[in-house]
């Protein structure tokens, strides 16, 4: 196979060297309107191309090679105690896989994946759409988490924020201490 990146022979989709060099992590924090610290590794513009191949097969490679490149090397940095969930949102499973539970996936040994926990009822495409658009065409996320627990919110891409907003609002009216959330990339409206 070939380096969707350079080109060259590897047996992953993401060669070692463009990991290392190319798709070197620059870890990066916002603050939502809401209070939820949100961490994100890239810039949406430097990986977007990877990140629209949630959409195809060779999908389900990429995202597990990424979240064990940042989100699995950001824990081996910060410390939290045991005993802390990683939830995936919408991780409904679409073209095969869910990119959302691969992510939260990467995660263990340091959080435990809580999988088919925080699904939204509405499946409307964000991507490319307006903030106003977000705001009228919510996601409506239904919580299956019977117990007061502490968690990371888990997502690919953070753009105006709305669905982690709303995923946070939905977690706490079922007592679910959301302590951050992690997502690959940033892609903030200036």
């Amino acid at each position: 196979m070939r380096c969707q990146l350079c080109l060259g022979l590897s047996w992953q989709p993401l060669c070692k060297h463009c990991l290392k060099t190319i798709l070197a992590p620059t870890p990066a924090f916002r603050i939502l309107e809401s209070g939820l610290k949100v961490y994100s590794f890239y810039n949406y513009n430097d990986i977007a191309p990877l990140l629209h191949t949630k959409h195809t097969y060779i999908g389900a490679k990429i995202f597990t090679q990424l979240g064990k490149h940042t989100f699995f090397e950001f824990f081996k940095t910060f410390e939290l105690p045991r005993g802390i969930y990683a939830i995936p949102i919408d991780d409904h499973v679409r073209h095969g896989y869910s990119h959302s539970a691969i992510l939260a996936k990467a995660t263990q040994p340091y959080l435990m994946p809580l999988y088919c926990s925080l699904r939204a009822q509405n499946h409307i495409s964000y991507s490319g759409k307006s903030r106003a658009y977000r705001k009228t065409n919510k996601r409506d996320f239904v919580v299956k988490i019977k117990e007061q627990v502490d968690i990371v919110l888990i997502d690919d891409i953070v753009t105006t924020g709305s669905t982690l907003k709303e995923a946070h609002d939905a977690l706490k009216k079922h007592d679910v201490n959301v302590l951050f959330a992690l997502v690959l990339a940033d892609a903030k409206e200036n």
